[in-house]
């Protein structure tokens, strides 16, 4: 860790690096507005944006540096480039609060890059004294799916709207455990000044002023477990009316972001929402918090997603500045999330370090901008920015990946990314306009989801590429804990619709941590094609634009891989256990009946499923085995050899 004297006090303060020596590529996550980091890969220092959060530099054959800009005491630093060399800048937000620079730049080397992030990642996570991803409690909502109303309704939503969203689930014969009421159900009040702030507690009066028996009959009818509600860090996106929350401490403040969000784009101190916002004190937020939560919990609700969080960093002048606001704020929040709703909570609009390296209790944040139904351009860049972002991010808490539509051109290769990115799998389905098929690849009957082990990251070929700019198809990979992993190849370089194809290639290599020692059979999920992983020689795929293919990649003992349900798009997450008896019967628990797929290099002699023997057919010329396991709950499949 870097730490600086510095000689003449000010808000503001920044000092040249120097050049990365041997510098042959860099990957960067960097936020063009206050609310996103964004991909940026270059060759040379000039490259780095401001607003740089982290940067992972090659600068040999097995040669990498990362570089971290820290938070100290009431300052918060990042990376941007000069005309040849790093500059590191810092700021308080707070004219009366000076830079300190003590602990400003963690500085690490390593040969191998995701050992390089991780060991890196503890090094920070020591430092602000907050747990890793692993570490933390991931709340129970994220192992099931979920419909938010944002794209359905936008903010014109309505109790009528919900239910009939509702209703079109579970006549399509999906579960659907949770959902989260967004932007639309509040009570605001237009300022004189044009900004929209929260005027009262109770929902507005489309919701007749309280949400008790909508959320009791989406229980009752429909079966919801836990029913989220939308709303903003300072209570709506222009803060809190200060008539109608006295006890708040509110002080109305102009927004003033620093230089490298105004260098990106200038407007953002008055656009969107307007020039000022309403600020509660840190003891205020606190009781508005509480309050707010303890309302909403008597009324049924069960868990938040809080938004527009990064917006505070321009409001805290006066307050302490902006790390020390973010703290007040972070802990009152989660504090009161975990009082009242167990910790189901969803961060959004929160990619900045203070809501990285603050968080002690909440283990969900969104990592991309939004999915754009209207933009055919945005849904590669979206794919990329989530799997990049998952990188660093993903060391301290688990990425979302957001919503989606499920009939969509880009459904599927939305659908697909969600199956292995590991976090929550939820849609925005306008009621009826469904594509129940490709749910049922996502979906268990009972409503939960197949997740994997980790984050869903960038392959190690893709570190320092930009898929949406590079004639190079996004690899993006995660892991079946201790039994394989699954690939994802995607065309995310031109928009949907066009003629572009590229070709690109996979290996089980592409999953990291994976044992070279180790011997893997390999399924394509779109193909259905199965075979066995050689170290010499990889699978190559040709996609056109917004086309994709998932790869599932099993380890093989004693002859024989399970690749679990073959209908789904992750269906190698559907097995708890994959455990040997002797070396002539392997005993698999899955978490549902379905389509079983496995390869064999000699046939079974049967396959069992909760003691009844089941039908199958074994391809001795590709290995396939497939069965038919009865659709139902839990099932525990035994395969044998003589």
């Amino acid at each position: 860790m870097l730490g600086f004297w510095i000689h003449e006090p000010s808000c503001y303060w920044e000092t040249g690096l120097g050049r990365l020596r041997g510098l042959r590529r860099f990957t960067s996550g960097a936020r063009r507005n206050p609310f996103w980091m964004e991909p940026q890969v270059g060759v040379r220092e000039s490259d780095v944006r401001w607003e740089t959060q982290w940067l992972l530099a090659q600068t040999g054959d097995t040669t990498f540096v990362l570089l971290v800009p820290l938070l100290d005491h009431a300052s918060r630093f990042a990376l941007r480039g000069g005309d040849d060399h790093l500059v590191l800048y810092g700021e308080t937000g707070d004219p009366a609060e000076m830079v300190s620079a003590k602990a400003a730049l963690l500085v690490a080397t390593g040969s191998e890059p995701y050992e390089l992030l991780s060991r890196a990642a503890a090094v920070v996570a020591t430092h602000f004294a907050i747990p890793l991803r692993p570490e933390r409690r991931v709340p129970d909502f994220v192992d099931h799916f979920g419909w938010c109303t944002w794209d359905a309704f936008y903010a014109d939503v309505s109790p009528e709207g919900v239910r009939s969203g509702l209703a079109a689930f579970q006549a399509g014969g999906i579960a659907l455990p949770w959902m989260i009421l967004d932007d639309g159900w509040q009570s605001v009040r237009r300022a004189p000044t044009g900004e929209t702030r929260l005027a009262s507690l109770a929902p507005n009066e489309v919701f007749a002023n309280d949400l008790s028996s909508l959320i009791r009959e989406a229980r009752q009818a429909f079966g919801l477990r836990w029913f989220f509600v939308w709303h903003a860090y300072l209570g709506y996106w222009g803060g809190i009316d200060p008539a109608a929350f006295p006890d708040g401490d509110v002080r109305v403040v102009a927004k003033k972001y620093g230089p490298g969000i105004l260098a990106n784009e200038p407007t953002w101190n008055v656009r969107p929402w307007g020039a000022q916002v309403a600020v509660p004190s840190a003891a205020g937020i606190r009781r508005f918090y509480y309050a707010y939560h303890q309302t909403l919990r008597a009324q049924g609700v069960d868990g938040v997603k809080v938004d527009n969080q990064a917006m505070l960093e321009a409001v805290c002048a006066g307050q302490g500045g902006r790390v020390e606001t973010h703290r007040a704020f972070r802990a009152a929040l989660e504090d009161s999330a975990r009082t009242h709703f167990d910790g189901r909570l969803i961060n959004c609009m929160s990619s900045v370090s203070e809501c990285h390296y603050l968080s002690r209790d909440s283990a969900v944040v969104r990592t991309s901008s939004d999915f754009f139904p209207q933009k055919p351009e945005s849904h590669g860049a979206h794919l990329f920015r989530n799997a990049h972002a998952s990188l660093w991010v993903g060391e301290f808490m688990l990425p979302d990946w957001d919503m989606f539509q499920s009939k969509h051109p880009a459904a599927a290769f939305h659908a697909a990314a969600r199956a292995l990115s590991g976090g929550p799998v939820y849609v925005s389905d306008k009621p009826g306009e469904h594509d129940f098929d490709l749910l049922r690849q996502l979906v268990l009957p009972d409503g939960s989801v197949l997740r994997c082990a980790q984050p869903g990251r960038l392959t190690r070929d893709c570190l320092f590429t930009d898929p949406t700019r590079e004639p190079v198809l996004l690899k993006i990979f995660n892991r079946y804990a201790d039994r394989g992993g699954i690939v994802g190849l995607f065309n995310a370089h031109a928009p949907f619709g066009t003629a572009s194809k590229l070709t690109g290639e996979t290996s089980a290599a592409d999953v990291a941590g994976l044992s070279p020692a180790e011997s893997h059979a390999a399924r394509a999920f779109r193909s259905g094609a199965c075979w066995l992983d050689q170290p010499e020689s990889r699978f190559r795929i040709q996609l056109a634009a917004g086309e994709w293919e998932l790869v599932a990649y099993a380890r093989i003992t004693h002859g024989f891989a399970a690749f679990g349900l073959a209908d789904f798009l992750n269906g190698g997450a559907a097995i708890e256990r994959c455990e040997w008896d002797d070396d002539r019967t392997c005993r698999i628990a899955l978490r549902a009946g379905g389509r079983f797929a496995a390869w064999a290099a000699r046939t079974p002699r049967e396959i069992h499923a909760n003691a009844h023997r089941i039908v199958f057919t074994h391809d001795t010329a590709s290995g396939v085995v497939s069965a038919e396991i009865p659709v139902g709950g839990p099932v525990t499949v035994f395969v044998r050899w003589d």
